[in-house]
């Protein structure tokens, strides 16, 4: 939410990935997705050997590897698929002609429809998250690099929709990568549809509402309105919706929202604050006061998020702690924000 796309590459401060179960928790912003993403694949390649070429993973993912234990699959099958997963999340990262984008978008949304299965947990996500990432960078596509845009969000829109859960978080994170594009506002109404619905997942709700940040635009009254509402759930269960959605808001440039910031600003704060965490014991979910890390994560995230917060108060709060956090993390990361 508030772990994985720079949208300057690499201008984004170097943030510590998080697990994969808290890939849509603790503002995951765009950033972060590949962050977690590029992270995590990095050390699963290391411990499977040299990396593929592009294409062998492609191919290699049309295979079957691997059988399922629990919530992994495992074996060196399984292990090879990582691999080819790592390798299109890299391949991303370096970027590519616009030939070969729309080479990509088909084969992702191919392996996607017809080799790589659901119950393959992290796999499928890497490959809708890259699927995202295809087009970022591109501002000036060709008619059919704007046929090839229009792909990737109705792929992504489908998936937001599948029974799975894993699948929609991850397709609806891997919006994020849309923002800019034409394609990006015809996303919006999924978005809206995923955050107000209170049978919807409470992760696929807060990646909806970090996604709308970076797609929208201070104009977009139906965003606005969804954020607005969303930040008024008053379930103590549901603060990280809360809190995504100030975010977002703050990217937004909404300044009602400053008070919400400026707290999530504060370490005092943050110390007071708790978490309901449903994923240590996902059949006793307790609350529980935030760790040092996510205190980190929250500090540089939300710094991230309210730069463009036109509130005089905001803006001093993000000088001050770029220049006396007792963390060389959020200082490094408040000069690289603030561009000084």
């Amino acid at each position: 939410m508030p772990s994985d796309v720079a949208r300057k590459g690499t201008d984004t401060p170097t943030i510590e990935p998080p697990s994969a179960k808290l890939i849509v928790r603790l503002f995951l912003i765009p950033a972060m997705i590949v962050a977690a993403a590029v992270g995590v694949m990095f050390l699963i390649g290391r411990m499977a050997g040299s990396p593929p070429t592009f294409e062998e993973a492609l191919n290699g993912l049309k295979t079957q590897g691997g059988e399922r234990t629990a919530d992994w699959l495992v074996g060196p099958g399984a292990k090879q698929r990582y691999l080819y997963a790592q390798t299109l999340t890299e391949q991303m990262k370096q970027g590519m002609s616009e030939d070969e984008r729309i080479k990509t978008t088909d084969s992702l949304v191919d392996l996607l429809d017809k080799y790589v299965r659901p119950e393959e947990g992290q796999v499928q996500n890497f490959i809708l998250l890259a699927l995202g990432r295809v087009w970022q960078g591109d501002p000036n596509p060709s008619p059919a690099g704007e046929q090839s845009q229009k792909k990737v969000a109705q792929t992504l829109a489908r998936f937001s929709s599948a029974d799975n859960l894993q699948a929609r978080k991850a397709a609806v994170l891997g919006m994020c990568f849309l923002a800019g594009m034409p394609e990006a506002k015809n996303l919006e109404p999924v978005l809206i549809t995923k955050l107000t619905d209170p049978k919807e997942d409470l992760d696929v709700r807060m990646a909806a509402a970090t996604a709308l940040g970076p797609i929208a635009s201070p104009s977009d009254s139906a965003v606005i309105d969804a954020l607005h509402h969303a930040m008024n759930d008053s379930d103590p269960e549901h603060k990280e919706l809360v809190w995504d959605s100030a975010l977002s808001l703050a990217q937004l440039n909404q300044p009602d929202v400053a008070d919400t910031i400026l707290m999530l600003l504060n370490r005092d704060e943050l110390n007071k604050l708790e978490v309901f965490d449903r994923e240590t014991d996902p059949q006793n979910p307790v609350f529980r006061p935030l760790n040092d890390q996510e205190k980190l994560r929250i500090l540089i995230n939300t710094m991230m998020g309210a730069k463009n917060l036109e509130v005089l108060a905001v803006q001093a709060k993000l000088q001050d702690l770029a220049k006396n956090d007792p963390s060389p993390r959020v200082r490094a990361a408040g000069v690289q924000i603030l561009g000084k």
